[in-house]
């Protein structure tokens, strides 16, 4: 259709705003609550328009335009009456630097001024020269407001993990509260009280955490002005830079975009207009990659365990002491641990390095366990995120999306909202709980028998019980059912066996599966190395066959394991006890350029975006540097040669896994065991630490080492949040602090633990707790 606009004819598509139409042909209407991911919403006033036979001045963000409209944009009414409306909102905002004569100077010679407790003007904002409202004073050249001007006084909002929320800045233009409910589904937050009174956030004055929050920082993305700031980059400024890369900190490989200045990443967004978009990104990829890139404890020299212990030394007195031991080695008697995180490339020249230098083939990683073998070959049937939608129901099983794989519990809600009957089975309540339209609790080791049971009804027409009934009439109901797997699994004392049951509801139903994959490029790592299993280099270990550890972005060993000598060559420090002979600082994402893959072949690029520290090299240049001081055979490990060595199409290879019958008999709960302890391995990990050590917000919202008690169950034995706890099984007591969630269900508690083996003897484990006096 055609429409006029300010006396010129333009072309418009039938249902779309106003504003829409004049965004598509670059004519500037003023705005701040608008948003195109949003639902129309008017709230702000600033983009009125006249329409002739039109009454009134409707707003051009929620007019749908029509054959033939006049539209006029640009009136000296309409400019009068916008320059009102911004001057009450400016009556209740800081805004002493948006009208002052002497701005600009004070832009220039005055910034250390900022960096206060409270916004009092512009210069003082961490939203400054980045601030929607900004742009609009300056449109309609605002220079004195006419009206008394009151300041809210309310105090800055400090305590949740990763954003501080400053309400004397808020417009109430709605946008976190819509963002929130309309594109995460999460409906956290909303308006609270009236008037000037006013502030968004949880009902009833809970914490974002209380309220399940997600800290996503869809809201923090979208606010126009500085009410809402990341606490990483509150001060960074404006960024000089916006680069393309993938987040690796698990295995959806999100895209971002990265955000530098002066050499340095100051924060990372969701793809997109940095301004404009929610985007799909978690709590990982929103706002932890910076703080593990920029972490105070990195290693940033290389450094030697001497008598009078540990060192800095130079590069070239490193790549002496590892030569002069790796290059009498005998191969067999050296084992390598490599990340899952390492890039193709990073891999590739490992390889090369480990298999012609040392002559070895010890080369595993310690996620690689005899429990993650056939759950890697369920993931390599996984069908595409896309499709999870296009489903007729979906089921989850042990499904924890609250800090996770934002994307795929995305596309659950949406599925959801649309009528798709969602089914969940676990212990957790995540952020798709409650889109469930059934929810199964499993009983302390039943897990087993409750998939046993699915599967004897479709193998052999056995009634099934009340528990599990909605789930096989789903499942038989349903012409393409969906069924997400999560890690947790892994971790349970029957996960092997529970897998194979669902192999077999599978080919008996014809459902499709999706397949969480917790690590960044698990895939590629199994694609060019025939690894051995975590468990055979640890038997070889335990019986002295191993003399020199290579640890390579990998920390399976909390405690120094008996071999002569440790290599440990990661962006981050090892643990306190592991006590390696040889420190080798490498680059890490942000800082190097390469290749993660997905278990569907698809090839995701990482990006270098800013140079490595001074004294840090990236680990194709470590190897190949030790290569030649080996001197056995040059190794070219730049990037085209590592390009032409990684073959086109990657197939996963798996080992045999070797599991052993679970010895361990899952006692029923009793009277005097009430409660079920679920064990949990850290599944927020990047080159072998975890994100809850090294990031403050994460170590708040996921605790190692602390027990999850629902509130019901604290308030029975008068348990508060910090209080330590006595946690007893059958076999085993320890003491731990306790938090409380509703994260997770009554009469189970979540224990998430940075070791390698559970401290109780099964899991999930039947206990009972009572508070410790320390």
């Amino acid at each position: 259709m055609k429409i006029t606009i300010d006396n010129k004819t333009v072309e418009a598509k039938k249902g779309k705003m106003i504003l829409d139409v004049t965004q598509e042909n670059d004519i500037y209407i003023p705005h701040l609550c608008f948003h195109p991911e949003l639902s129309p919403y008017g709230g702000c006033r600033l983009c009125i328009v006249e329409v002739d036979g039109m009454k009134g001045y409707p707003t051009a963000c929620t007019t749908q335009v029509e054959e033939g409209m006049t539209i006029r944009t640009n009136t000296k009414i309409l400019q009068e009456m916008r320059t009102e409306i911004l001057q009450l909102i400016l009556s209740e905002h800081p805004s002493a630097c948006l009208i002052c004569d002497e701005a600009e100077e004070c832009s220039d010679f005055q910034g250390t001024i900022r960096k206060v407790g409270f916004t009092t003007g512009c210069r003082w904002c961490p939203k400054d020269n980045d601030c929607e409202l900004q742009e609009v004073v300056e449109n309609l050249k605002i220079d004195e407001i006419e009206f008394p001007v009151y300041y809210r006084d309310f105090p800055v909002e400090k305590n949740d993990p990763f954003f501080d929320r400053d309400y004397n800045l808020c417009i109430y233009c709605g946008r976190c509260v819509r963002i929130c409910q309309e594109h995460r589904k999460s409906s956290v937050i909303s308006l609270n009280k009236r008037g000037r009174y006013s502030t968004i956030g949880p009902a009833f004055n809970q914490s974002h955490l209380e309220a399940n929050c997600e800290f996503c920082g869809a809201c923090v993305s979208v606010c126009p002005t500085g009410a809402l700031s990341e606490k990483t980059r509150k001060w960074s400024g404006v960024p000089e830079k916006y680069h393309s890369s993938i987040c690796p900190l698990c295995g959806l490989n999100c895209d971002i975009q990265v955000l530098t200045k002066e050499n340095q990443i100051i924060g990372t967004l969701p793809p997109g207009d940095p301004h404009l978009t929610g985007g799909e990104l978690c709590v990982k990829g929103r706002f932890c990659l910076i703080e593990l890139v920029n972490n105070p404890d990195r290693i940033l020299e290389p450094q030697y365990q001497f008598p009078e212990g540990l060192g800095f030394i130079t590069w070239d007195e490193a790549f002496l002491k590892a030569s002069d031991k790796l290059k009498k080695a005998d191969g067999d008697r050296v084992a390598v641990y490599l990340s899952p995180d390492l890039t193709l490339e990073e891999i590739m020249a490992a390889k090369q390095f480990f298999e012609q230098e040392i002559n070895t083939t010890n080369i595993t990683s310690s996620i690689l366990t005899n429990n993650l073998i056939p759950y890697i070959s369920f993931a390599q049937k996984s069908i595409s995120i896309e499709k999870i939608e296009k489903s007729d129901s979906i089921i989850s099983l042990f499904l924890n999306g609250n800090y996770n794989y934002a994307p795929v519990t995305l596309a659950i809600k949406r599925a959801a909202e649309k009528g798709i009957p969602y089914l969940q089975i676990g212990w957790i309540n995540d952020t798709t709980s409650r889109f469930t339209s059934y929810q199964v609790i499993p009983e302390a080791g039943k897990e087993k028998e409750l998939f046993k049971e699915i599967v004897e009804y479709f193998e052999k027409g056995k009634k099934v019980s009340t528990e599990i009934s909605e789930v096989v009439e789903l499942l038989k109901n349903s012409l393409s059912t969906t069924i997400i797997l999560g890690p947790t699994i892994l971790d349970l004392t029957y996960g092997a066996e529970i897998l194979q049951d669902i192999e077999k509801i599978i080919k008996l139903t014809g459902a499709k599966l999706f397949v969480l994959n917790p690590y960044g490029n698990l895939p590629g790592l199994l694609s060019l190395v025939n690894l051995k299993t975590h468990q055979d280099i640890l038997e070889k270990i335990s019986k002295g066959k191993i003399d020199i550890l290579y640890l390579i972005g990998d920390s399976p060993f909390k405690e120094r394991p008996n071999v002569n000598f440790i290599i440990h060559q990661s962006p981050f420090p090892h643990s306190e006890k592991l006590k390696p002979d040889l420190i080798l600082p490498s680059s890490m994402w942000g800082e190097i350029s390469g290749t993660y893959v997905t278990f569907k072949g698809k090839r995701n690029k990482l990006k270098a975006v800013i140079q490595s520290p001074e004294k840090v090299l990236k680990n194709p240049e470590i190897f190949s540097k030790l290569a030649k001081k080996i001197g056995k055979k040059e190794l070219k490990f730049n990037k085209i040669e590592l390009s032409k060595l990684i073959p086109k199409k990657l197939t996963a290879n798996l080992p045999e896994g070797n599991p052993k019958p679970n010895e361990n008999k899952i006692q029923a709960k009793t009277r005097a065991f009430p409660y079920v302890l679920i064990q949990e391995k850290n599944p927020h990990i990047y080159t072998g630490i975890s994100l809850s050590k090294f990031i403050e917000g994460m170590r708040e919202i996921e605790p190692e080492e602390t027990l999850i008690i629902n509130p019901i169950d604290a308030s029975k034995s008068d348990i508060q949040n910090g209080d330590h706890v006595l946690i007893k099984s059958h076999k085993n007591s320890k003491t731990y602090p306790a938090i409380l969630r509703k994260t997770i269900s009554p009469g189970f508690i979540r224990l998430i633990t940075s070791n390698k083996t559970f401290e109780f003897e099964t899991n999930p484990c039947p206990v009972r707790f009572r508070r410790y006096n320390v």
